[in-house]
């Protein structure tokens, strides 16, 4: 009994401080939100244990596994670096039917660098789910830095 309630009590602060607003803060990360979300995007109130549960086993159930999401993750680099403004990549796992697109929508200087808006579409287990990312590069810098607001 207290193992369960330790664990739904767990369940409960995760989902609580990372679905909180931080305002306008500005966060950057080195992962693209596509590759590491779930494509599930509709979820209950976390007013409950048992919504909590219902939400995380959601999550769970349509995120993607490692084999896909290293294909989203490859699809994001190749066109942060390869692909002109309004040009896309695709990617189809032939065993599952999971498949994604990205495009990138436009690029604006940024700093000693400059920054790319991409849009990525995720198709799983009869899911579709549309993210719009900014991802920026800067002069001193490795790699893509993903920026959410």
């Amino acid at each position: 009994m207290k193992l369960r309630n330790g664990i739904l009590l767990s369940l409960l602060i995760s989902f609580a401080t990372g679905c909180s607003s931080t305002g306008d803060k500005i966060t950057s990360y080195s992962d693209s939100h596509s590759t590491t979300s779930s494509v599930q995007s509709t979820y209950q109130p976390n007013n409950s244990y048992v919504s909590v549960l219902v939400n995380f086993t959601k999550w769970h159930w349509y995120k993607l596994p490692e084999v896909d999401r290293a294909s989203q993750e490859q699809a994001m680099y190749f066109a942060l670096d390869n692909i002109d403004n309004g040009d896309s990549t695709s990617w189809y796992n032939n065993q599952t039917g999971t498949n994604g697109t990205v495009m990138v929508v436009s690029t604006y200087p940024q700093g000693s660098g400059y920054c790319r808006v991409v849009l990525s579409r995720l198709n799983y287990k009869g899911k579709m789910r549309d993210f719009k990312e900014t991802a920026c590069r800067e002069t001193g810098h490795i790699g893509w830095r993903f920026v959410r607001y």
